[in-house]
């Protein structure tokens, strides 16, 4: 069982133009996507200040943005189930949260076995944090009976990413 948590943040992306060379057009079908924080399209304040949000981008070079150099956390997902919806609203919170200090790269594990079989991923939703120098880590959400985003939280907290 997972028990849905709100996080909430401020801020603007810091390190978007970077992530352009490996990122495609904004996609909701994709199965490689990263969650971008970013200007709206077209969305505006009442001052003329873009509105940011969360932006799906299609992965155009996966391998590249791994090994970028970048802190990445991998979510593995299942397209084929719906139970990690509300674990994805949950993660696009923390995509805007970490924003600039983490990316966040969401992958259909029906399509990234590779993947799976690489961390030794038996179920999803499962994370994967990648930080340059250092040994990748696995959330291990079997390892929990119980486990809520505070914990995938407290997770990335205890691996450095504050």
């Amino acid at each position: 069982m997972v028990s849905l948590v709100f996080l909430c943040s401020c801020g603007k992306s810091k390190g978007t133009n970077d992530l352009n060379k490996y990122l495609g057009d904004y996609s909701y079908t994709d199965s490689a996507i990263c969650m971008v924080y970013e200007p709206v399209e077209g969305e505006f304040d009442d001052a003329g200040n873009p509105y940011y949000g969360i932006q799906y981008r299609e992965i155009k070079d996966l391998d590249g943005l791994l090994s970028s150099g970048n802190v990445i956390m991998m979510y593995f997902y299942s397209s084929m189930s719906s139970d990690t919806s509300a674990i994805t609203a949950l993660v696009e919170d923390m995509a805007q949260n970490y924003s600039g200090r983490l990316i966040v790269v969401m992958l259909d594990a029906m399509e990234y076995k590779t993947y799976m079989d690489k961390y030794e991923i038996d179920a999803v939703p499962e994370f994967v944090l990648i930080k340059p120098g250092q040994a990748d880590q696995v959330f291990g959400s079997l390892q929990y009976e119980y486990w809520t985003i505070s914990d995938v939280v407290s997770w990335l907290r205890n691996n450095g990413v504050t």
